[in-house]
């Protein structure tokens, strides 16, 4: 009688915490207990909705921007890690990863996002591998022409330039490495020029009918042809590619060399004007990865005060707060942040927003 007791007891307080002996195979998985827990937003509608217009307003302001790129899941998510609505709530721009046949919670999230938090969803159009999807066709197939390849790279962009409206995304983000230009002979030359208006007279023709849509370049800008650097102005933020940088000189040099391939562009051009717009540059960086015994990918060579490599993200996001003469540091673009839930739930995140933007 008393064990049953005891039992029925369990049973009771089970039932009052909202646990589901059903629910989960594993009782060791973290994500089997649904306890719900009081939110402001439950406990204190009117203080919620002051706090998220505050959020909206602070966003709408000049502040140091941050973007992010998110792994989202091609399925119904089923951790927090793999929800939008679970990131910090002063990240600016959600950039997917996998922006095609979205699942309807994520949908649903990135409207929540927006509407509650400001928080601007985009997609990553991923250039580099359209190319290398040719070249493994054209590997397959000697046969093919460049007259092939324009089309079928055309035909690639066009497809993806189209989700943007498919699923009302606030902008992309086009991702374009490019190659040295100063090897190249005259014959490849006018290949890659080629190649290269032929995405970014696409994405211009789509700029003029999504004026409102947020578009940043992630590029070495050095790698544009001249005649399609008059086109930087329409973007919105240049990000450059310096996911592998060590330090924070290499910051520098990476965005004054974009800065000089404007100035060349117009050498010897009376009265010419950079092309390259100074006052929206952003820096890239990558995070940690929990099984990287070695500290390579997300960290600086350079050393903190224990002497301990530094984290590359929060000094990008010091090398933002600084000044310099020639060009404007406006943000920071952290690579595939899902890989930061574990830390402290988005800890190097929330370090960043707050070294970049102490007031809030």
């Amino acid at each position: 009688m008393k064990n049953y007791l005891k039992y029925s007891l369990f049973v009771v307080i089970a039932s009052m915490l909202g646990l589901a002996f059903n629910s989960c195979d594993d009782w060791t998985d973290p994500e089997s207990l649904d306890l719900k827990n009081p939110t402001l937003e439950d406990s204190n509608p009117q203080l919620y909705a002051d706090y998220l217009k505050n959020l909206r307003d602070y966003k709408a302001g000049e502040h140091n921007a941050i973007f992010v790129s998110f792994d989202n899941p091609k399925t119904i998510p089923m951790k927090q890690a793999e929800r939008l609505t679970a990131l910090p709530d002063s990240v600016d721009f959600i950039c997917l990863n996998n922006p095609d046949n979205l699942n309807s919670v994520t949908q649903e999230e990135m409207v929540k996002v927006e509407n509650d938090k400001g928080t601007r969803v985009l997609y990553v159009i991923d250039y580099n591998g359209f190319e290398a999807d040719w070249q493994a066709m054209e590997k397959a197939n000697p046969k093919l022409t460049e007259e092939d390849a324009l089309q079928y790279l055309g035909g690639q962009i066009d497809a993806a330039l189209a989700l943007c409206d498919k699923y009302s995304y606030h902008g992309i983000v086009v991702d374009y490495t490019g190659r040295s230009l100063v090897s190249l002979t005259e014959p490849a030359l006018a290949l890659y020029n080629a190649r290269q208006q032929n995405l970014f007279d696409r994405v211009m023709a789509w700029r003029e009918t999504h004026k409102g849509k947020t578009l940043v370049l992630y590029s070495n800008i050095q790698y544009l042809v001249p005649e399609n650097m008059d086109m930087l102005e329409e973007y919105d933020y240049l990000v450059i590619k310096s996911a592998s940088s060590t330090n924070a000189d290499d910051l520098s040099v990476k965005t004054y060399l974009a800065v000089q391939a404007g100035k060349d562009a117009v050498l010897g051009v009376e009265g010419g004007i950079n092309p390259v717009p100074t006052d929206r540059f952003l820096a890239c960086v990558q995070l940690p990865q929990a099984d990287d015994k070695d500290k390579i990918i997300g960290y600086w060579n350079t050393l903190t005060g224990d002497n301990e490599k530094t984290i590359a993200a929060l000094g990008a996001a010091q090398w933002v707060t600084q000044e310099s003469p020639d060009f404007s540091r406006k943000g920071l673009f952290v690579m595939n942040v899902h890989n930061d839930y574990y830390n402290r739930t988005y800890g190097y995140v929330r370090d960043i927003i707050r070294i970049m933007n102490p007031n809030k």
